[in-house]
């Protein structure tokens, strides 16, 4: 499997109250694979209670044809406001890669209290990004939402020509080294399953791993 290094900041679960609904909701919250002008995006956002209060991981990773591999990573606190959140970030960085599967170096940290997004739901029921971290897109859908449990390593997998097929991306991954995922979700029943091996799907598909202490 393509080795591929990412870590968080937070390893915590993710709790929040639909306002449509009325019910807690644990997850992750991933968007399509976005075209951009030169190449294209996929965002993932974890929010989770500590002590009380609300917080978030956002992570963006970005391909440019000029630049290759970028990953983007925000920290910072959530707050309800109305029927959704306010995402206001405390620590921002970008780590960069010229060729998939080497370890990304930190290319920047930047001040970024000043910039806000908020989180919500449409009208067809679709989580909603006001915009990417880097403000590419506009109104970001969130259409897959993934069942989670505190710490385990979540990634997604998608089809393109600048990566092996077994090339990774997602939250909490750190020292997989060649193990395979144990699990993959199924999108149509909403619960994840034995891992059935890589295999060609339309879409982005996500696999799950056994959290080890090098997690």
């Amino acid at each position: 499997m393509h080795k591929f290094l990412v870590s968080s900041l937070f390893t915590l679960t993710f709790f929040w109250t639909n306002p449509n609904f009325g019910k807690s909701l644990d997850g992750l919250y991933f968007s399509e694979k976005l075209t951009t002008e030169n190449g294209y995006l996929i965002l993932g956002i974890e929010i989770f209670t500590e002590k009380g209060n609300s917080f978030y991981n956002a992570q963006e990773l970005r391909f440019q044809k000029s630049r290759g591999w970028e990953e983007v990573l925000f920290v910072g606190k959530a707050t309800k406001e109305g029927k959704g959140f306010l995402l206001v970030p405390e620590a921002c960085q970008i780590r960069a890669t010229d060729v998939w599967g080497k370890k990304m170096a930190l290319l920047r940290r930047f001040d970024c209290d000043h910039l806000e997004f908020r989180l919500g739901l449409d009208e067809s029921g679709f989580f909603i990004l006001s915009e990417s971290l880097l403000g590419t897109r506009k109104e970001v859908v969130l259409p897959y939402v993934l069942e989670h449990t505190v710490g385990n390593p979540v990634a997604v997998r998608f089809d393109a020509p600048q990566m092996t097929t077994e090339g990774i991306w997602g939250f909490h991954l750190n020292g997989l080294g060649e193990r395979n995922p144990e699990w993959a979700w199924n999108p149509s029943k909403r619960n994840w399953e034995p891992f059935p091996g890589y295999q060609s799907k339309e879409g982005l598909q996500f696999y799950r791993w056994k959290r080890t202490f090098s997690n």
